[in-house]
């Protein structure tokens, strides 16, 4: 497989940079905090302006109002994007969802939803953990009944990230009590200003809102707002979980090279009476390694895409890139709070913070990173299993 771009890919990566001179990302306002995954915070106006450039839909279906370009031409963008510090947020969830509607969704969701998404228009957040059911996503008591021509939504969600700030929410619900545990779930797409939808903020380590609670109360959903049939959610589950993961990560390798960047331009910087770090060969070789690991990370997220492209397996590769962009980026980060030193620890806005103060933030918010989207421990259970084909539980002693 070769991982390099195309003439046409080289070119569109120079028109996305282009873009961005002509349109500095940090001239335009945030709507939402940064998470620290590398897709920056979130601007609507941001947002809009790369739908605008018709970049939101380039890989959709031309019925659908697409371009039909192929998958790397997303990548491409989500990396120049995460490279420049730019303001995209939950943008990666919205090209998931979209994906996921043109996939299974009814007739009614296509015609009013995509065009939304193709504007810059609709954000989306994930209704899936509950506060007794996280890794063991089955548990879930959410439940929803046919009354009528709408669906009647009870239920709680929890960790819902930009569910403050969005317009419309992916719910897993049980439709059918009577079933297994694994059927009778169904994918409800819920409006936000729906009577009945209560979201309240959690506040994170930073002190800022990322994730959210949201309580459902008798919310009347349409019944066409179901994604595919009644029942088939565990299947979408299963899917939107891995490209979740993937989607989610895939721009960390980028994010990560621009934060390497910073601590190398940081540790070059002149001392006055003394010496600059970037003489002390223990630093010098720490920052090598890291670039290494980046490296890496990047090389084996492409190599996930390259088998998603080809619909081929990737739960053990996507697993993998998951565990890998996590872990590192908290190495990472951990480095960069030794080299600033007591500096490290000034927030943005103080006198005497470094770099605006953007290694602590980030610092602080990747430790949940290892937890947000299933757990480090799940997914090496996954590459056991799903990669390796090893037995999910210690067999039994004779």
């Amino acid at each position: 497989m070769d991982f390099g771009l195309s003439a046409a890919e080289q070119d569109f990566a120079e028109e996305v940079r282009a873009f961005l001179r002509a349109h500095p990302p940090e001239t335009f306002p945030e709507d939402g905090t940064d998470a620290g995954y590398g897709s920056g915070a979130h601007s609507r106006a941001f947002t809009q302006a790369l739908g605008d450039r018709g970049w939101l839909s380039m890989s959709w279906p031309r019925e659908h109002g697409g371009q039909a370009r192929p998958m790397m031409y997303q990548l491409v963008l989500l990396e120049e994007l995460a490279a420049a510090g730019a303001p995209f947020g939950p943008l990666p969830g919205c090209l998931q969802v979209a994906d996921s509607i043109i996939r299974h969704g009814s007739e009614t969701l296509q015609r009013e939803i995509l065009p939304q998404v193709a504007r810059g228009d609709a954000t989306f957040w994930q209704g899936y953990s509950e506060p007794d059911a996280g890794s063991d996503l089955l548990a879930l008591k959410t439940h929803a009944r046919l009354d009528g021509d709408h669906w009647v939504l009870d239920g709680r969600k929890i960790w819902s990230s930009h569910a403050g700030i969005a317009t419309y929410g992916t719910v897993l619900a049980r439709t059918d009590p009577a079933s297994t545990r694994n059927r009778g779930l169904s994918m409800l797409m819920v409006d936000n200003r729906l009577p009945g939808m209560d979201i309240r903020p959690i506040r994170s380590l930073t002190g800022q809102v990322y994730h959210y609670e949201i309580f459902m109360d008798g919310v009347r959903v349409p019944r066409d707002w179901v994604m595919g049939k009644p029942g088939e959610g565990f299947g979408q589950l299963l899917k939107g979980l891995d490209t979740d993961r993937f989607w989610g990560r895939f721009y960390k390798a980028p994010f990560l090279r621009r934060i390497l960047g910073l601590l190398v331009e940081y540790v070059n910087t002149p001392v006055e009476g003394g010496t600059p770090p970037v003489r002390d060969p223990v630093v010098r070789r720490r920052l090598a390694h890291a670039a290494t690991e980046i490296a890496a990370l990047r090389a084996l997220f492409y190599r996930a895409a390259w088998l998603i492209e080809r619909g081929r397996p990737a739960t053990g590769e996507v697993s993998a890139a998951k565990v890998m962009a996590d872990e590192l980026g908290q190495r990472v980060l951990s480095l960069g709070m030794e080299l600033l030193g007591p500096y490290g620890v000034l927030r943005a806005g103080s006198r005497w913070a470094r770099l605006h103060g953007e290694i602590e933030h980030q610092y602080q918010t990747s430790w949940g990173h290892t937890l947000a989207g299933g757990t480090s421990e799940i997914q090496r259970t996954t590459i056991a299993v799903r990669a390796l084909g090893l037995p999910a539980e210690p067999r039994a002693k004779a």
